[in-house]
């Protein structure tokens, strides 16, 4: 097995720095490419996350920083748990030191508007609430669940 990167054997190729005898099968093709996306994410992440961790100790909120962090770091954040449109049932969410944690969705009778309904609160006193798309849109909500539990 080689020790070189993706990147490196993308190049050697490209330059002619590689002996290709043949064009490459798409499936080794793809994983070639497959590995140097990868290399390119995780160096991205691991530039994000000493950032967050940078700002987690500058920070008024940096333990919700500090916990991004985290989850950046181990895989957490996917693009199938990015959707950042809207609260969605079953998450919880943090803003500052209050925390929602969203049951439902539901569509307001009179006037046909987005509302997500849930428990509302902070240090252990929670209340049952609801916020419309413009309450989510004025804050910055950040996405604390994993798995469907707080973490």
């Amino acid at each position: 097995m080689s020790t070189h990167t993706a990147r490196q054997g993308i190049y050697n190729v490209l330059t002619g720095r590689a002996v290709c005898p043949a064009p490459r099968p798409d499936d080794e093709a793809e994983g070639i490419l497959d590995a140097y996306r990868a290399e390119v994410v995780a160096e991205r992440d691991t530039q994000f996350v000493a950032w967050l961790l940078k700002r987690s100790r500058e920070d008024e909120h940096g333990e919700v920083i500090a916990r991004l962090a985290s989850k950046v770091q181990r895989g957490a954040v996917r693009p199938n748990n990015l959707r950042t449109d809207f609260f969605q049932p079953g998450r919880t969410y943090a803003f500052a030191e209050y925390r929602f944690r969203c049951e439902y969705i539901a569509t307001h009778p009179a006037h046909g508007g987005t509302v997500a309904w849930g428990w509302f609160g902070r240090d252990g006193a929670w209340r049952h609430t609801s916020f419309s798309r413009r309450q989510f849109e004025v804050r910055t909500w950040a996405d604390i669940t994993e798995g469907g539990e707080e973490s």
